[in-house]
């Protein structure tokens, strides 16, 4: 971590904001309007015994998982929140863990940020991690972003570094949070942190410095740099509903079991000193969202502008690679580097499969996640990486449950349901996440002696087959990869059921790249409202060349050299259907 500054009572995060409302770049607490800090409507929904709604901001990151502990308290309903009339449905709101600037660009595209800073003016508010930094009032050392603004205090984001920084720490807690007896310990996942409290605002915990703030009350506001929600710790939650929203609690449910809450608690190794369930973490708060290819900083740019939750640093996007042939290889770390320095997002790396040297060299450039990626040549033919004493996260292809399994037991945190990546063409992507999908599915129905049976099929523990068949999902955060070319494939991957998606070639080999992206973003958060995803694939621009599912990748860059536009009868030879220039790689 870094050293942080104490907390102090300043006005500096009300002069940053106002300078910054001032030029225009900043929307924030400036333009919000004025409400007393206290909940009564929630005190009075609470008093009248009525039943009480809780919704959580669900256009990107681990919405999921507030959702789920808010489902196991008694006497409270959890609500997805992506519209303003969803917003007005319901009596307290939590901002998940996430993307802060992913965030705030769906917020804003969704229209979201007027309702919300109502919203918070006088109705209780947690903000958690990415959370925190929108409820902030300014910024340290940061780029501007747009905000939802109220609480008083100035927040460092990405304070503890990248996500090799990330634990599972210890607190101290004072005030009121002591006094409920919250508890002491939750994981930081590339957590922000408080720079300096103004006034009214309360200290909650701190680390065991007692100088670095990590959670902070200010009358309906409750803000946290740390994830309670991903260990099954309630009481956390159980503190924003009873002492900042006033709601009369009944007794709390029984404790989920660990092994079916995020981030879905690994089989222990207690030889090892690598947290696995920091590094599962890491993923959750992709969910909802976006990676998007990038081959230098400005498309890094590009991509974070347009509402990417990370970027992957690549010489080459896949589409280049299956024209060029040859070798490819991991990329240039200055190339990496240039990335690194360009983006505040997470930047995830390629490495060549079973090139376990390459992916040290990652490590040690310190990227949050490293591809083991089929995109690239493979370096060993028999052997993937071991990626369990890794310090940070992995993400490996899958075309099946069984192959996902084997990747997760080798130490995946992450599993990328393979597509035919650089062609434009979805069809593969949709076939794998079928096929495992339907086999999880198949997988619940099994006796529990046909359990080892798979297990032995399929080589894999018998104990992570029995915890994907209790939870009813792989234990790990997947995404959906290869072919996706335009919002409406974005949006039927996640109605498939995946937790977000890649896409590389699909955007910066076609026009409008910037709109492009913005798009794919757009149909990721709002793929439940088809009309939004129409608004979001109108006038897009041409989009490069795509391939059929065993066309060889020169014939098309043949007919884009010629710059042939529509649809494009093929040769004899190539004789089979034709070329429709709409669908991108």
């Amino acid at each position: 971590g870094v050293t942080l500054p104490k907390v102090v009572a300043a006005p500096a995060a009300a002069m940053l904001v106002a300078a910054l409302a001032v030029s225009g770049v900043l929307v924030g607490p400036a333009a919000r309007p004025a409400a007393p800090r206290s909940a009564p409507h929630a005190l009075s929904m609470a008093a009248a015994g009525e039943s009480f709604s809780v919704g959580v901001l669900a256009l990107q990151g681990g919405f999921k998982e507030h959702l789920s502990a808010v489902e196991r308290q008694a006497g409270v309903t959890g609500v997805e929140v992506r519209t303003p009339a969803d917003l007005a449905s319901v009596d307290a709101l939590i901002l998940p863990g996430g993307e802060s600037t992913a965030q705030g660009h769906c917020i804003v595209e969704a229209c979201m940020l007027k309702p919300l800073q109502e919203f918070a003016a006088s109705k209780p508010v947690w903000g958690v991690c990415a959370g925190m930094i929108l409820l902030a009032d300014g910024l340290k050392q940061s780029e501007p972003q747009a905000l939802v603004g109220g609480l008083h205090a100035t927040i460092e984001r990405n304070a503890f570094g990248r996500q090799i920084d990330s634990r599972f720490r210890s607190m101290s807690l004072q005030g009121s949070a002591a006094a409920a007896g919250v508890s002491e310990a939750a994981y930081f996942i590339r957590a922000p942190a408080v720079a300096e409290c103004g006034e009214g605002v309360e200290v909650l915990a701190t680390l065991p410095d007692g100088e670095t703030a990590v959670a902070v009350r200010q009358d309906n506001l409750l803000a946290t740099c740390f994830h309670p929600e991903i260990s099954g710790d309630d009481s956390w939650l159980r503190f924003f509903l009873s002492t900042v929203a006033g709601r009369d609690l009944d007794e709390a449910e029984p404790h989920p079991d660990l092994t079916t809450v995020a981030p879905w608690q690994p089989l222990p190794r207690p030889d090892s000193a690598v947290d696995t369930a920091v590094k599962r973490a890491f993923a959750v708060f992709q969910q909802g969202g976006v990676i998007m290819d990038v081959v230098d900083g400005e498309q890094a740019r590009i991509a974070e502008e347009a509402g990417a939750v990370a970027v992957m640093a690549l010489e080459r996007i896949p589409a280049d690679i299956k024209r060029d042939g040859g070798v490819a290889r991991s990329s240039d770390p200055a190339m990496i580097q240039d990335v690194m320095s360009s983006t505040s997002l997470p930047v995830m790396a390629k490495s060549r499969i079973g090139h376990f040297y390459e992916a040290r060299l990652l490590e040690a450039l310190g990227v949050d996640c490293i591809d083991e990626s089929e995109v690239l040549t493979a370096a060993d033919e028999t052997h993937h990486i071991d990626k369990r004493d890794f310090a940070i996260p992995f993400v490996c292809g899958a075309q099946d449950l069984g192959e996902a399994l084997r990747r997760i037991a080798e130490g995946a945190a992450m599993i990328r349901l393979k597509g035919n990546a650089g062609t434009g063409n979805v069809i593969q992507a949709v076939r794998h996440a079928r096929d495992v999908y339907s086999q999880i599915r198949q997988l619940r129905s099994l006796r529990p002696d046909e359990v080892f049976g798979f297990a032995k099929e399929h080589r894999v523990p018998v104990e992570l087959v029995e915890q994907v068949r209790d939870a009813g999902r792989l234990p790990v955060v997947t995404f959906a990869a290869g072919g996706l070319a335009t919002p409406a494939d974005v949006g039927l991957l996640m109605e498939l059921g995946v937790d977000g998606v890649f896409v590389g070639s699909g955007i910066f080999k076609g026009e409008n790249p910037a709109k492009r992206a913005a798009a794919m973003v757009k149909a990721c958060a709002h793929y439940k409202d088809p009309a939004v995803v129409v608004e979001a694939s109108t006038n897009l621009g041409k989009a490069m060349v795509g391939l059929l599912e065993h066309e060889d990748p020169a014939s098309v860059a043949h007919l884009d050299d010629l710059g042939l536009e529509g649809r494009v009868l093929r040769t004899a030879e190539n004789a089979i259907g034709g070329i429709d220039r709409s669908v991108a790689a």
